[in-house]
């Protein structure tokens, strides 16, 4: 559950490394999706449809209540999708904080997967910055970023990351407010949600929490 990174880290920013146990989650600032309620997960334990994995250079387990992704290095990033389950519109909110490793990483949400070439992505890194990108037959093209902003909570400390994926709107909140919102028409077609991270240089550990996925 592993592919070549596409060198996400565009223009980013710090090369610091931070070790060490993490910050616990704090209460979700805004409320999860209520609407069409598809799932939700406090991963304790987690929904058995997020594949789970351990390789040289990746790994997703749980522990504790929370989700880990592992990038190991090695030139790839991570993903886990919520397997047998496709959807084109959705809300997702989740909660997500660096445990370890280098600050110059992307951690996020994947929509409208189709494969590892084709796909939506939605990242914040540890060190303030975000991106929103749509990615086809391999190619990228970032619909907003990499930029920074004081809303996000940078280290260790945890975040509230939502995202709209509605028709041809994508929105994407973090801690109650509104960073960006992007037209897009590149793909309509009904695909895999997923959890994401890629450590642009070095390693990297993230966590998720409390999670709510919706659908129209």
């Amino acid at each position: 559950m592993t592919f070549v990174r596409n060198s996400l880290g565009i223009a980013i920013l710090l090369l610091l490394t931070a070790c060490g146990g993490g910050t616990p989650f704090a209460s979700a600032v805004t409320p999860p999706p209520s609407g069409g309620i598809v799932l939700r997960d406090s991963f304790s334990p987690p929904d058995e449809a997020w594949a789970q994995f351990d390789t040289m250079t990746s790994a997703c387990y749980a522990r504790a209540g929370e989700l880990y992704l592992e990038d190991r290095g090695g030139g790839t990033a991570v993903y886990t999708p919520l397997t047998g389950k496709t959807f084109r519109d959705i809300t997702l909110a989740v909660q997500v904080r660096q445990v370890q490793g280098s600050m110059d990483n992307w951690m996020g949400i994947m929509c409208r997967q189709q494969d590892e070439d084709n796909y939506y992505l939605f990242a914040i890194g540890a060190d303030g910055s975000y991106l929103m990108m749509v990615v086809q037959d391999g190619k990228q093209t970032p619909l907003v970023g990499p930029s920074v902003s004081d809303v996000i909570r940078k280290g260790k400390a945890s975040n509230q990351l939502e995202i709209r994926c509605r028709g041809e709107s994508f929105s994407m909140w973090v801690n109650g407010s509104l960073l960006v919102t992007r037209h897009d028409e590149t793909l309509s077609a009904p695909g895999q949600v997923a959890l994401f991270a890629d450590a642009v240089g070095g390693t990297t550990t993230v966590a998720f929490d409390n999670l709510a996925l919706a659908s129209p």
